[in-house]
């Protein structure tokens, strides 16, 4: 009986990482940052409409013609209001 761990698969008979495994981590400290944006009242954007955490990591994380760029927008006092995410392709 073959066992695995959670973070490798086989393929063509040898362990490798399992990159769905990897791509979901990377994924978690953004989710909670933006988590912890938007408690502290900042709203969120993706591609020009308002998302959510979820919704945000998961599509920086599945990008595959493009990268997401960040845009942070203040507030009178300087504050950060605003975070958008806008995908910007690769030619």
């Amino acid at each position: 009986m073959l066992v695995f761990s959670e973070n490798l698969t086989r393929k063509g008979g040898r362990d490798t990482p399992n990159i769905s495994q990897e791509k979901k981590k990377s994924a978690k400290p953004l989710r909670r940052e933006l988590e912890l944006y938007r408690e502290n009242g900042v709203s969120l954007y993706l591609n020009g409409a308002p998302s959510t955490p979820k919704k945000i990591a998961k599509a920086c994380q599945i990008a595959e013609n493009g990268v997401y760029m960040r845009d942070y927008t203040e507030d009178e006092d300087g504050h950060i209001a605003c975070v958008s995410f806008d995908l910007i392709r690769k030619e």
